[in-house]
């Protein structure tokens, strides 16, 4: 398995595990292995290719973050070292990128960003041509090349061209759509990151009235006490405003939160529950895909309803993964990752809110009642930190003492615990018809795994 490489590229702290001087040997081995496993295949979302763009070349683009531009200059300075031309698509959401590579004739692309983490953290995303993430087998070549240190370069080399893909972008998103938002008012939280300005053009041009919420790009406060983790400041906005309804987005723009009317949070679960049952074609095929954090009420509430449900694990990569083996269009995570595979290559906050918004006015459905007609399991999630989030997995002594644990417990709580793919945290998930069961399995579980961490 990759060591750098997670669930969800390379993330780390900055200035310890994520460096200047490392960022430009992932440049280096990404253009170095990008060139040569490059086969030109393009996801059909755009009817012609751009080739006006010097080949060949990959996009790069970056999140707010006060560190982003310097790791983004060392990766570009190692992709043009590599004989690649950069892209430079400066602040852009992660979904513009994955979905612009099928647009111009890239090999690739790479995002600067850690998404929801913290402001310290920062990470490296790599996409293929298509825009899909790369595969293991391709990050463990990556890794190879940067274990190896700085191997000669040799002419020619690629230089930097500064791209602007966001009206194009834009103009995408506002095409997908066929209902003008009639003047509904929506509130918007953009977590001071990459959907800043995005998000506003979007759904302005679409009609709607917008409320924006921490609107303003700052790599200070990028996902502090805002944004798609912490849904405070969009209730807020939503309830004094007299908003509709509202979003809230991450850092980079792959997730989105709702809200109703009245400050209810309405998560990925329910969304996608409300596009697979008012968008036709996802309707008709009836299929979708969730993962083991996925709520069993909303689950069964679908199967119900005529819906194929398919679990996976958790990370965007294996829902895409599953939903290409299975044949359907829909997938997604309860936090907000949901990929919609016949409009675009992964997850995207803003297309996912304005395919939502759509549905409601086309519709006329409250997105409050909607939501409320769901019944949704109770869920406690606790993170535990600790130093090495792994070793009780190879730990048979603990393995032991956890499944009897969960075994007290019977039939009446579902169990998924599993290590962070993104920090170091093992994240604790119980569920179960009353609320008290829920609580106290959890606690149980975390006093476990707290003892372990004091060895």
């Amino acid at each position: 398995m990759p060591e750098y490489f997670g669930t969800d590229g390379i993330r780390g702290v900055v200035g310890s595990e994520l460096t200047a001087e490392f960022a430009l040997r992932v440049g280096t081995a990404v253009g170095k292995v990008l060139r040569h496993s490059y086969r030109g295949r393009k996801l059909p979302y755009f009817r012609r290719l751009d080739r006006s763009l010097p080949h060949p070349s990959m996009l790069l683009a970056q999140d707010t973050r006060v560190s982003s531009p310097m790791l983004a200059q060392a990766v570009a300075s190692g992709l043009a070292a590599a004989g690649v031309t950069v892209l430079d698509l400066g602040i852009a959401p992660t979904p513009l990128v994955a979905l612009m590579a099928n647009r111009y004739s890239a090999i690739g692309g790479v995002m600067i960003t850690a998404s929801h983490n913290p402001v310290d953290h920062n990470g490296i995303k790599v996409f293929r041509s298509d825009g899909l993430k790369i595969d293991t087998r391709t990050a463990i070549a990556i890794e190879e090349l940067i274990d190896g240190g700085f191997a000669e370069t040799t002419p020619p080399f690629g230089t930097v061209l500064r791209v602007d893909a966001l009206p194009a972008y834009v103009d995408y998103l506002c095409k997908l759509g066929r209902i003008n938002g009639s003047g509904a008012k929506v509130a918007l939280d953009l977590a001071h990151g990459a959907a800043c300005g995005v998000g506003e053009q979007a759904f302005g041009a679409r009609g709607f009235k917008v409320v924006p919420v921490c609107a303003e790009p700052d790599g200070e406060r990028i996902n502090v006490r805002c944004g798609a983790t912490d849904l405070r400041r969009l209730k807020r906005a939503v309830t004094q405003s007299g908003a509709d309804w509202g979003f809230a987005f991450d850092g980079d723009a792959d997730r989105v939160m709702a809200v109703d009317a009245h400050g209810r949070v309405v998560d990925g679960d329910h969304l996608m529950a409300l596009l697979a049952l008012h968008h036709r074609p996802y309707r008709r095929a009836g299929r979708l895909v969730f993962t083991q954090v996925t709520n069993m009420g909303v689950e069964r509430y679908l199967q119900d309803k005529g819906f194929r449900t398919y679990r996976t694990a958790v990370g965007d990569s294996n829902v895409l993964q599953a939903m290409r083996k299975h044949d359907v269009l829909i997938g997604g995570e309860q936090s907000g990752h949901i990929i919609c595979w016949d409009k675009t290559c992964g997850g995207d906050g803003v297309l996912v809110a304005l395919f939502v918004s759509e549905l409601l006015i086309r519709h006329g459905i409250s997105l409050g009642e909607f939501a409320r007609e769901i019944p949704a399991y109770d869920q406690v999630l606790k993170n535990v930190r600790m130093r090495d989030h792994k070793r009780w997995q190879q730990d048979s002594g603990f393995a032991r003492r956890l499944r009897r644990l969960q075994a007290g417990y019977g039939d009446d709580v579902r169990f998924y615990i599993r290590p962070s793919g993104t920090e170091s945290l093992v994240r604790v998930l119980t569920e179960a018809t009353k609320p008290a069961l829920a609580r106290r399995a959890n606690a149980d579980v975390v006093g476990l795994f707290n003892a372990y961490g004091r060895k």
